[in-house]
Formats: structure tokens, C-alpha cells, sequence
């Protein structure tokens, strides 16, 4: 299969603005790629595609903006050229391309809004050397909106656009993957600002993108469900989630619970911060945090009154939520594990490891104990089974 320069990227943004996310996998990135590949190599270059896009073909129109979204057949990447093109979709006093968005079906329109959402998320998420490049396009390019915002423009102005378009989306009838992208990464910012999220679901202004990220949540909790049904494990309320660990406990408050936003019949139970924190870089932060790819951007101070428009909140709460660590741990009387050190745990229900032993009745001797801490009864297990 010929390949040319930044296809994948190009069928990457195709795959995350132009389809279902039930729809994406590895079957439908390779299909792509190779369809791809036919269509560069049967010369329909880009030059080809603008002289079809300047006669008001739609499809030639959106086909421009994800090769300026990936840079593909151009000479670089510009979120500032697709959103120009894609101007032609919107605004009916567009210069650019004929305005053809009253002469194109909802699902045409929905994707055009999927490629507008991912052109600002980038400007988001831009490095600081990036940002010089898209302030030279914002100015070459000079588009009525941009130019109303300013050029480098406070990123989550940029933000609120990529939800806006984002919510239309899913509006028209498609949830796709940049579409859940943006809106768990406004979950994660509204949680490091302090916001009520259980009151989102009644926000005016982005209610069908809250739903549809509920809708999602919920399918990964089912499918985690599942996932536990099939495995026919002991209960997780009295086993340490950690793999490998081994750890139990005798009753449910010998563990500590996850402390974060999971469904309560979802939330492991560990013995320690240790297997926590495994678990969580292993498993339990797509349960917990489903959809989040990475920590949030920082939000200035200046930032924050306006990132808190998104949400049609009050004052924030500062916080210190950030995405790479695992919520707290419920301790036994509602404290967190921060709060009460392991190794000063007060007496309560034992926490017990089961040794294998040859001879031993059951083939193993169980350890139970009130007072050591998680990792010296691992510690005593390990050097058990060394010295058999």
C-alpha cells in the first residue's frame, strides 16, 4: 500500500470527527487507510480537492479542513485554515467558500461541527512554540471570529468554542470520539475548579453533551460489570483489587475504599496507598475518571471566572484534583488514608493473607492481624514463602 506523508494522522482525525464512537477500532482505521492511500494515489491532491471545494462541493470542502487538520497532502498543519473552511458550514457572510450549510444533511453538518470542536481543542492544548505558529495563521488566515476574540486569544476561550461545536454535535445526532474527548476534559477541569457535577445535567447550555457523556460513563460501568461477573471473583470488599496482592480482609471496613466518583458497587477496596496506586495506573482510572486522557491544562487565575461560564456556576472551590493521581481512600471512620497513616491504624477487624504450605490443612496457612500494616504482612508472606 503507498503510503504519503501524515496519512495516518489524516485518518486519525477522520476516525475521531467523522464517525460513531461505537464505530472506531482497528477495522475501521485500516479500511481508511486504505481508502487513503487509493484516493492520493490516483492523484487527488489537494489542489484538485480546493478546485472542487471553490465550486461549493461540501464533501470537497470538509476533506480540505482534515488535510489541514493533519497536515496531510499540505504543507503544514493549520487548525486556522480548517476553521476558515469550515466557516462555510456556519456563517453565511463566509468569504472564503460558498456557504453551504442550508444545502447539507444534519449528518454532513454534525461532522463539520466535530472538526471545528478538535481545530479548538488543539489551539487548547497547544505547546507554547505551537501557539507562535497558530498566532501566525490567526493573523494570515484573519477570520471574523478570531479576529472578535484576539489574536492568542486565553485558551479557554478557545475552550468553550471546541464545546460549543462539540454540543451541536451531538445535537444533530453524533456523539464521536473528539466529541467525548472534549467533554470528559470539561468533567476534569470542572472538578479541579470545585464544580457541583452532579448539577451539570441541568445546564442549559451544554445538557446534550453532559448526557451523552453520562450515557458513555455508563456504558464503561456495565461493561466493568461484566467484565467482574465472567471473572467470578471473591467480593471486592473483602479482597485488597490490587493483582497480586493478596491481601483480604475479614470484614468489608478492613479495606479502604476508592474515594472517587465510581458507581459505590464499582469501588475496589485496597489495603494500602501502595496497591492503590497500582491499580489505579493498571485499571481503576477508567472506571473512576472514564474518558480522561491526561492531566487537565492549568487555568490561571485570570482564567477562572471565565472557565466557570461554562458551567453557569458561582465561585469556585479551589482544589487540588489532578488527573495522574488516584482519589483518596475512605478510612474506616470516613477519614482519608492521608489522614490516618497505615501503620497507626486503630484496632478494628483483621486483615488476614493466606500462605500456601505443603501439608498444612487446605494447603495453606492463613495470617490474620489487627495491628501490622498491609506491606509488612506482604513482607512476612514473601519471606514464608522464600525460606520454603
Amino acid at each position: 500500500m503507498p503510503w504519503f506523508e501524515n496519512m495516518e494522522q489524516y485518518v486519525n482525525v477522520k476516525s475521531g470527527c467523522l464517525i460513531d464512537y461505537h464505530e472506531s477500532g482497528e477495522q475501521y482505521v485500516k479500511r481508511s487507510l486504505e481508502e487513503a492511500s487509493a484516493d492520493f494515489t490516483n492523484g487527488n491532491l489537494s489542489e484538485r480537492v480546493f478546485a472542487r471545494a471553490t465550486t461549493g462541493d461540501p464533501d470537497a470542502i470538509l476533506d480540505l479542513a482534515l488535510r489541514y487538520l493533519s497536515g496531510c497532502g499540505m504543507r503544514k498543519k493549520s487548525f486556522e485554515g480548517a476553521l476558515l473552511l469550515l466557516d462555510s458550514f456556519f456563517d453565511p457572510e463566509c468569504t472564503e467558500m460558498p456557504y453551504v450549510g442550508d444545502a447539507i444533511p444534519r449528518s454532513l453538518k454534525a461532522q463539520a461541527h466535530c472538526c471545528a470542536a478538535l481545530a479548538y481543542f488543539e489551539k487548547v492544548l497547544a505547546s507554547p512554540e505551537e501557539r507562535v505558529a497558530i498566532q501566525a495563521d490567526e493573523r494570515r488566515f484573519h477570520r471574523k471570529e478570531t479576529m472578535a476574540l484576539g489574536v492568542s486569544a486565553p485558551p479557554f476561550a478557545n475552550f468553550a468554542l471546541a464545546l460549543h461545536h462539540a454540543n451541536e454535535s451531538v445535537k444533530l445526532g453524533l456523539v464521536s470520539p473528539v466529541v467525548l474527548r472534549a467533554g470528559f476534559m470539561m468533567r476534569d477541569i470542572g472538578a479541579s475548579l470545585g464544580v457541583d457535577l452532579s448539577r451539570m445535567d441541568g445546564s442549559r447550555r451544554f445538557r446534550p453533551l453532559w448526557r451523552a457523556l453520562d450515557r458513555r460513563s455508563e456504558e464503561i460501568y456495565v461493561e466493568e460489570r461484566l467484565r467482574r461477573r465472567k471473572a467470578a471473583a471473591d467480593p471486592a470488599a473483602y479482597v485488597c483489587a490490587a493483582e497480586g496482592c493478596g491481601i483480604r480482609g475479614e470484614e468489608r471496613r478492613a479495606l479502604r475504599s476508592c474515594a472517587g466518583r465510581c458507581p459505590p458497587d464499582l469501588k475496589p477496596h485496597y489495603c494500602s496507598k501502595e496497591c492503590q496506586t497500582k491499580d489505579w495506573k493498571q485499571r481503576h482510572k477508567t472506571i473512576c475518571k472514564p474518558g480522561s486522557t491526561g492531566k487537565p491544562p492549568s487555568i490561571t487565575e485570570a482564567e477562572k471566572s471565565l472557565a466557570l461560564t461554562i458551567y453557569e456556576l458561582g465561585d469556585s472551590v479551589d482544589s487540588d484534583d489532578t488527573e495522574d493521581a488516584p482519589p483518596p481512600t475512605a478510612g474506616p471512620s470516613g477519614t482519608t488514608a492521608d489522614e490516618l497513616p497505615f501503620r497507626l491504624r486503630p484496632p478494628g477487624p483483621g486483615q488476614f493473607v493466606d500462605i500456601p504450605t505443603p501439608g498444612a490443612p487446605g494447603g495453606s496457612i492463613r495470617i490474620t492481624t489487627n495491628t501490622l500494616d498491609a506491606e509488612t504482612l506482604r513482607e512476612f508472606r514473601e519471606h514464608v514463602l522464600q525460606r520454603a
